[in-house]
């Protein structure tokens, strides 16, 4: 038991995740709100998924496709992902800087996704409680579909658009 208690903790694991795991107390799978500015709001847990622009930019890419995508279709993919993400850098940054990080997350042939992706899903498992974190993440297989398993019914999106 102290065993797996240590790499649960090394994993990222608080001890109030550890202790509702014991206890047993599930927790239900929050809304999730996406603002008309684009901020991810976990409603029922009255938190938010705080990431990075092109973080965001991803895993909202990844909401509005509950089909999946992927990583090798990403090319496909680019110029939503483009808009996604000019529509919060705004000004904020410069243009090339930002085409590149679309064009080096969308290369199937590149490891930025993944390293993204990885990123984007530790912040979800130290955000979300842990029993319902996978609900929230961009998971699949090597060389399958990747996708955010949440139940659309649970997504609000403040803007029609989604």
């Amino acid at each position: 038991m102290r065993v797996t208690l240590s790499r649960l903790k090394e994993k990222g694991v608080t001890d109030q995740d550890i202790t509702e795991l014991i206890k047993g107390e599930r927790q239900r799978v929050s809304r999730l709100k996406v603002t008309s500015d684009l901020q991810l709001l976990l409603v029922d847990y009255r938190a938010e998924i705080k990431l990075e622009p092109l973080h965001r930019a991803i895993y909202l890419l990844f909401l509005r496709h509950p089909e999946g995508i992927r990583y090798k279709e990403l090319p496909d993919y680019r110029e939503e992902l483009a808009a996604i993400y000019h529509s919060m850098k705004r000004n904020t940054q410069a243009r090339k800087k930002v085409e590149r990080s679309i064009i080096d997350v969308t290369d199937p042939l590149c490891h930025s996704i993944i390293e993204k992706c990885g990123r984007i899903n530790s912040i979800i498992r130290h955000t979300i409680p842990i029993d319902v974190a996978g609900e929230y993440m961009i998971q699949g297989e090597k060389g399958e579909i990747r996708r955010i398993s949440l139940d659309r019914n649970l997504l609000v999106w403040e803007n029609e658009r989604g």
